[in-house]
């Protein structure tokens, strides 16, 4: 009997610490994406935003070059999808406690520049640290995405998304494997983040075919920022 009751007693106690661990993970994930996510997200747009639009007489970033060390700042990105005023920074390298937990947007180093033939590969957190990517998934047919660098203004269109595993690195490569109509001489961007959100098993990856090249930014980003 005595033997029954302490088998009682410690499978209480073993639920009672069960049911602490779940309430823990309950109140973390509540707190990170009610609270530190936004919060985040809110310091990384402010920094893209803080200096004023470049001119080609300015230099407001590092120049893109192989020299840049991780978290690096050397450009911004502009997705209109993820909101009418969505901007942030892009740094060198996807170091995570380096570029990707604090800028928000890194660059794989060994991808291409903007503008530059080949594919310009960047990755971002799906979920947590701002969450940058957070809407990568809603990407279509007629968006554009912006990049910006001392090099001028680069205007990506989307072309396409698939899911990969993790080991499928050949989508990042100077003509990404698994794109359609992709081929040598071309020039991509591939944005990559984590599927599905609250889990590494996967990657999403969206691609995008450069359209167009200036020295200002395009009209049709002013129209959406609203200046």
């Amino acid at each position: 009997m005595a033997k029954h009751k302490r088998a009682l007693d410690v499978i209480g106690v073993i639920g009672e610490l069960l049911i602490t661990v779940g309430a823990v993970i309950l109140l973390y994930v509540v707190w990170q994406l009610g609270v530190n996510d936004p919060v985040v997200s809110n310091v990384q747009q402010q920094q893209a935003q803080r200096s004023p639009i470049s001119t080609p007489a300015e230099k407001q970033f590092k120049d893109a070059n192989k020299n840049l060390k991780q978290g690096e700042v050397f450009g911004r990105i502009y997705i209109p999808r993820f909101s009418n005023d969505y901007v942030r920074q892009i740094g060198q390298g996807t170091f995570q406690k380096v570029t990707l937990n604090t800028i928000g947007v890194g660059h794989y180093v060994r991808t291409q520049w903007p503008g530059a033939e080949g594919n310009f590969a960047v990755a971002a957190h799906r979920t947590s640290h701002g969450a940058p990517f957070s809407k990568i998934d809603t990407l279509q047919v007629g968006d554009n995405v912006y990049v910006e660098t001392n090099d001028g203004w680069f205007t990506y269109t989307y072309r396409q998304t698939a899911i990969v595993d993790p080991s499928a690195i050949e989508v990042i490569e100077k003509v990404p494997v698994g794109m359609n109509g992709a081929k040598k001489g071309g020039y991509y961007m591939t944005m990559t983040s984590c599927h599905p959100k609250w889990s590494n098993k996967e990657r999403i990856i969206v691609w995008l075919e450069l359209t167009k090249e200036s020295q200002t930014m395009p009209w049709e980003l002013e129209q959406e920022l609203g200046r």
